[in-house]
């Protein structure tokens, strides 16, 4: 049987005291790690449904959160924009009434009954903070139904001083990169533990068997960072995949400015 839902005006209430009360105490909190360049404050966003459902002594609720950097500089966070609000909303607070009025939208064209609640909880966070780019992870967590739900981590690279966004391209030139791939899938085959020759079609998904780089890539102290998220290359349940590749392997390919963003990082 479907649960069913109630609107309860002192949940509500008492939810929406405890949202401002963080949001208040958090935004205050300035965020300037050792070797950070740029100054910003962490945001908070929550959200909540007014359709509640109650099964046995559980109350659970639709909801939105989020927590997210914001920096003085105006630019920089024009920049980050696109890299923390993902659908390309203005702020953040749109995504957050969007997704609970698609649920309440929801919730009401079923008559008040609902399967499960939702759930997207959004946590950006500042990489990497260098005198020459600054890096933002973006991890994401949703559940909207079915059998389970989905989750992502997303890295974004942005130049300081040019006011741009880096892509692997600015750090290993296009003609060094079929070099790079062979050089990563040798690091991909020892961290699967697969042979040299042995087959990638019957336990990945790259295209015609072969090995092919994630678009999601992050520069860390001493490897070149590749990830792949869940169904990118395997099924939800083999999980995301962290391919690291060593800069001592791959010096000769990387390009004077990838050099200049590597040797930055503290």
């Amino acid at each position: 049987m479907k649960p069913k839902y109630y609107f309860n005006p002192s949940i509500i209430f008492a939810l929406i005291a405890i949202a401002s009360c963080t949001g208040n105490d958090t935004a205050k909190e300035q965020k300037k790690a050792s070797g950070d360049t740029l100054h910003y404050d962490m945001k908070e966003v929550h959200r909540y449904s007014n359709f509640f459902v109650k099964e046995g002594e559980k109350i659970d609720t639709t909801f939105f959160r989020a927590k997210y950097p914001q920096f003085k500089d105006t630019v920089i966070n024009t920049l980050l924009n696109q890299s923390i609000n993902l659908e390309g909303d203005s702020e953040i607070s749109i995504s957050a009434k969007r997704f609970v009025d698609a649920y309440d939208e929801y919730v009401e064209e079923n008559s008040g009954s609902s399967s499960a609640a939702w759930f997207r909880d959004l946590q950006a966070k500042v990489y990497q903070n260098t005198p020459k780019f600054i890096s933002i992870e973006t991890n994401q967590t949703e559940y909207t139904g079915g059998a389970h739900g989905d989750h992502f981590t997303l890295f974004t690279h942005y130049d300081i001083n040019l006011d741009q966004k880096i892509t692997l391209n600015d750090i290993i030139n296009e003609e060094n990169q079929k070099e790079l791939i062979k050089i990563a899938e040798k690091y991909f085959r020892k961290l699967e533990n697969l042979s040299d020759k042995e087959s990638l079609n019957d336990k990945f998904f790259f295209e015609a068997g072969n090995f092919a780089l994630a678009n999601n890539f992050a520069l860390d102290k001493e490897d070149l960072l590749f990830y792949y998220n869940v169904y990118e290359i395997k099924p939800y349940s083999g999980g995301n995949t962290a391919l690291k590749v060593p800069y001592k392997d791959i010096k000769h390919l990387i390009s004077n400015k990838g050099l200049e963003y590597i040797n930055s990082i503290n």
